[in-house]
């Protein structure tokens, strides 16, 4: 019984129609989200890979805020944005096709975020995001480096305080937490459990990719947490946090045009380099959707 309730969660996670580039309003209206916003297409049967990009944050949530060395005001909407449409434009440089949950200024719940993923039956879903330093710690704007998540439970406080500043994205949009349904939630469960040890590799090989590009040279490792914008996303799915924008200095780097091209290089090659080892595994490739 159970054997088949997994297959039948996984063909309906793998089963709807593609989508084109979501994001494009100005908001995401309450429950509907992606529907709202993305357009069908047929799919070619063929297995190819497809990326969905998320830029996290958006609209009213401006995420989190810094100051650049100049004393510039940042926000993490703006630069999740623009490093993502990077490595949209890096993924495709490779033969790679890309989705974005959102290519304008726009708020996409972030339950629905995942489901565009699974709309399009994507092969792989990579969340970007810029990361802000615990103002409880001894020296916060010092606070600097990269660190990749996967879906799991986490392990560390700090791992629930990022999840949990993550998390909070849907309060802009004045939506209610949808009602648990047991079953939705068992089938829900052992679909990511499906995808466990693919979303750790993914992010391995991101967090290993973004090492040789970084100022910081910190390499905070690969952590994990329960991000909502993971939950929904049936495959290896990853959350990076590319930099800390309450340091002066990242925040700088990461607001500039250099530092995103680098970013993005550093992500879609690390992205190439996994989908290469999945499709070894018997994943989607590269070529030939």
């Amino acid at each position: 019984m159970i054997t088949a309730a997994l297959l039948f969660a996984l063909q309906v996670a793998g089963s709807s129609p593609a989508t084109q580039e979501a994001g494009n309003g100005s908001r995401s209206p309450a429950g509907s989200g992606a529907a709202g916003e993305a357009r069908s297409t047929v799919r070619d049967p063929a297995n190819k890979a497809l990326v969905v990009v998320d830029a996290g944050h958006g609209g009213p949530d401006r995420g989190m805020s810094g100051l650049t060395t100049a004393r510039t005001r940042v926000h993490e909407a703006d630069i999740t944005l623009a490093l993502a449409r990077r490595v949209r434009d890096a993924l495709k440089a490779r033969g790679i096709d890309v989705l974005m949950t959102r290519s304008k200024d726009t708020l996409i719940a972030l339950r629905d975020r995942g489901k565009i993923a699974n709309d399009a039956n994507a092969t792989l879903f990579l969340s970007i995001h810029v990361n802000a330093a615990n103002p409880r710690w001894r020296n916060p704007r010092s606070a600097r480096g990269f660190e990749t998540y996967f879906l799991s439970d986490a392990k560390t406080e700090d791992e629930r305080r990022v999840a949990e500043m993550e998390n909070e994205a849907d309060r802009f949009l004045d939506v209610d937490a949808e009602p648990g349904d047991p079953l939705s939630f068992l089938l829900n469960d052992m679909v990511q459990n499906l995808y466990l040890r693919e979303s750790s590799e993914f992010a391995a090989t991101v967090q290993a990719g973004l090492k040789p590009v970084h100022p910081s040279g910190l390499d905070r490792g690969v952590k994990q947490a329960g991000f909502a914008v993971l939950i929904a996303a049936h495959m290896p799915a990853v959350l990076v946090e590319v930099g800390f924008g309450t340091n002066a200095a990242e925040a700088s780097w990461l607001a500039s045009a250099k530092g995103q091209q680098q970013l993005a290089v550093a992500i879609a090659d690390a992205t190439g380099r996994y989908l290469t080892d999945y499709a070894r595994r018997g994943g989607a490739t590269i070529g030939g959707r």
